[in-house]
């Protein structure tokens, strides 16, 4: 049986959560790859289906050529991850390929585990793999081969005479020791980039999945997973030697949450003598100076902080739990360890004001950092703020918007104190404030290395600037 996954081209970043410069910027100085996809092709590859992957967002491939492709490697299957914020750009690409190349669609991700009969409500869909595809998609594909009766698989959506059937949920029990590396070999590891990176090839990786804190505005899994650290390193190790990598992205919520494996692991890379660059996502209470001074010494050029606020107030109402003289100590060791660091704020938050906000955009300026990425606040679903804004409300925007009943023109922070329009201007005056500072132009200016990365940083700048 011949698998192809599809990743479709032109994703874009989510809309509801910029404005439409920043938006743009950011669609055009990002770019990487799709783990879920990759680890899935390796699934199944060690089990002898015949796995393809088009990533046709990298290569900037049109309906055309994916057609053209789709034709040529003939997959019995075609497969698509959906996330939610781009969930009718996925379904638009899914329509118009079908039309083409009529094999039957299935479809997994994070979206498919919140809204499962709503998607299967399109007709391209044939089936959907309802949370993490471990042991469902192969359960699934086996008994697509051997016409089974498929109430038998659990975790899967499906259609059968005119009827969405949904069965039964599939508890976790894969290790992630157990999981096959990606099959990076399938993916144009060349073409990946961001504005920040330092060298390339650059490729992600995960270490864990789920989240142990209860941030309301979060959909991160309660669920805690963790890998071996011995397990991580060799997959760094295949990275370098295997592909080449030169910088990883460590794309875990906060890759430094046990500290004792953070040094086992610096404490392998130093004995393996691994040379690349490496950045990671984390909280700013799960470091501290010892070990801020390791991981730099260790190739660590980037830490992404989520501070998401300048109000002490509105830190303990989304349950943050953390302060600003943390987070000011914390970013303040982060850069005397020779760290660059990069600061996440969202405005708009349900306890947002207008003073909360000018205390926000003030400390983002104060806190000196390196870089940041300002969000207007979005309530998702499966998070604690938007089960209780349901409650309130009734509505459930992101059930509509799957139907296909609404789209994202027609979205409303009505949960928000402060207008759009109040928004968007906050927004363009931070990234201004922020950006356009002549500390923050000479800093970068010093600090290129090459012209692409001059193109880079100024494409962005110049799209900030239309406005």
């Amino acid at each position: 049986m011949k698998i192809c996954f599809l990743y479709t081209p032109k994703q874009p970043v989510s809309k509801c959560q910029y404005n439409a410069n920043v938006w743009k910027s950011f669609s055009n100085v990002q770019l990487l790859p799709h783990l879920g996809m990759a680890y899935l092709a390796a699934l199944l590859r060690d089990k002898g289906y015949e796995v393809s992957l088009i990533e046709a967002n990298a290569l900037n491939l049109n309906k055309e050529h994916i057609i053209k492709k789709l034709f040529v490697l003939r997959p019995d299957y075609v497969l698509y991850t959906c996330i939610t914020d781009i969930f009718q750009d996925t379904l638009s690409w899914v329509r118009e390929i079908k039309k083409e190349y009529s094999k039957q669609v299935i479809v997994g991700g994070p979206h498919m585990g919140i809204y499962p009969k709503e998607t299967l409500t399109h007709e391209c869909i044939d089936y959907g793999v309802v949370g993490d595809g471990w042991e469902t998609l192969p359960e699934l594909l086996d008994a697509l081969k051997h016409k089974r009766n498929l109430t038998n698989v659990k975790g899967i959506v499906y259609r059968e005479h005119g009827r969405i059937i949904l069965t039964e949920a599939r508890s976790t029990t894969v290790n992630l020791e157990d999981v096959p590396f990606p099959a990076r070999d399938l993916l144009p590891n060349e073409k990946y980039n961001l504005a920040t990176s330092k060298a390339k090839p650059i490729t992600v990786m995960i270490t864990a999945l789920g989240c142990p804190f209860k941030c309301s505005y979060c959909a991160s899994g309660k669920y805690l997973r963790l890998r071996p650290v011995e397990h991580i390193v060799a997959e760094v190790e295949e990275c370098i030697n295997k592909y080449g990598i030169r910088e990883i992205e460590f794309y875990d919520e906060t890759f430094t949450l046990n500290k004792n494996k953070m040094k086992l692991f610096l404490d392998l890379i130093e004995e393996k003598n691994l040379k690349f660059y490496w950045t990671v996502r984390t909280r700013v209470d799960r470091v501290d100076k010892e070990l801020l001074g390791r991981m730099a010494k260790n190739g660590c050029i980037r830490i992404n902080f989520g501070i998401e606020s300048g109000d002490e107030d509105v830190l303990k109402a989304i349950n943050r739990k953390t302060s600003l003289v943390n987070i000011k100590n914390t970013v303040r060791w982060s850069k005397e360890a020779g760290i660059s660091t990069f600061g996440f704020f969202m405005i708009g938050l349900p306890q947002d004001t207008k003073e909360s906000i000018e205390k926000t955009l003030k400390f983002m300026i104060e806190l000196d950092l390196d870089f940041m990425q300002l969000t207007k606040f979005t309530l998702f679903p499966n998070t604690e703020m938007y089960e209780d804004y349901k409650r309130k409300t009734g509505n459930d925007f992101w059930r509509d918007y799957t139907l296909e009943k609404t789209t994202l023109d027609y979205f409303k922070r009505d949960y928000s104190k402060i207008t759009e329009e109040e928004l968007d201007k906050y927004f363009e005056r931070a990234y201004r404030m922020f950006y356009f500072r002549p500390k923050f132009i000479w800093q970068k200016l010093l600090a290129l290395k090459s012209f692409s990365e001059f193109k880079r940083l100024t494409s962005g700048a110049l799209v900030l600037l239309k406005h």
